[in-house]
């Protein structure tokens, strides 16, 4: 059976945090053709076993949104978990686990050898929302990526960037050219960024920075109740390969 769909596997005491993750992930299931299945898929009367047991042999990605309510959950340790795991050791399906609150992720051998997409000590129930917004950006993106490098996503003409997304794209090179450029023994702070930036809204440049946080490229401490920024060696090592001085 050709593996070509996402399986999220959640406690429904994080029902929120599925719901925020489907407003990211609606976009790919409308745009690329492919099904994204939860447990709200299964209809008033159905054998919800075999509802499940269906969507799991044709997954592809499972996305585990992984907690203490996860974890504590005899369904999905019993039920879902085992057979995803056999999916990904035995027919090559991919797992990606979000850490949604601290909990035992890294003692269960199980999940804790796959890599999360977020680290166990950065949950989303510690990030704001400019962060999260961030997170669920790279998982969607990295959904594509995977479908889309393994034949299962449908040919679709390719779509012409929007004034938006180069207005963002060029906001990421000017920042972080400033931090190649400005990047101070204690860092930078937020209002220094935007000051050197010379853009126009300030909200943009903390979503910017908050997305280059999420993707590691930028590392923060705080020191008196201010934030300060400083490039991490993954954010170097990416100026260096696209050399970011303007």
């Amino acid at each position: 059976m050709k593996r070509q769909g996402v399986f999220i596997s959640y406690s429904k005491k994080d029902a929120k945090w599925l719901d925020d993750l489907r407003t990211h992930l609606n976009y790919l299931e409308r745009e690329y053709k492919f099904t994204i299945w939860e447990d709200s898929k299964i209809e008033v009367g159905a054998d919800w076993r075999s509802e499940i047991k269906n969507a799991i042999d044709t997954t592809k990605i499972a996305i585990l949104m992984v907690s203490a309510n996860f974890i504590a959950s005899e369904f999905i340790n019993n039920e879902e978990l085992p057979a995803l795991l056999f999916a990904a050791k035995e027919e090559g399906a991919h797992i990606f686990p979000i850490i949604i609150s601290h909990c035992m992720f890294s003692d269960i051998d199980a999940i804790s050898k796959f890599q999360t997409v977020n680290p166990p000590s950065e949950p989303l129930i510690v990030m704001d929302d400019g962060q999260r917004d961030a997170l669920f950006v790279k998982v969607t993106k990295e959904i594509k990526r995977v479908l889309s490098s393994e034949s299962t996503i449908s040919h679709i003409p390719p779509r012409l960037i929007t004034v938006e997304e180069l207005k963002i794209s060029f906001m990421r090179v000017i920042i972080m050219n400033i931090f190649f450029m400005n990047n101070a023994v204690e860092g930078l702070s937020i209002k220094e960024i935007y000051k050197l930036s010379k853009l126009e809204k300030r909200k943009e440049v903390v979503r910017v920075i908050h997305e280059l946080e999420t993707l590691k490229f930028l590392d923060k401490t705080k020191v008196e109740q201010v934030n300060y920024y400083k490039l991490t060696a993954d954010g170097y090592e990416f100026i260096n390969k696209y050399t970011l001085n303007l």
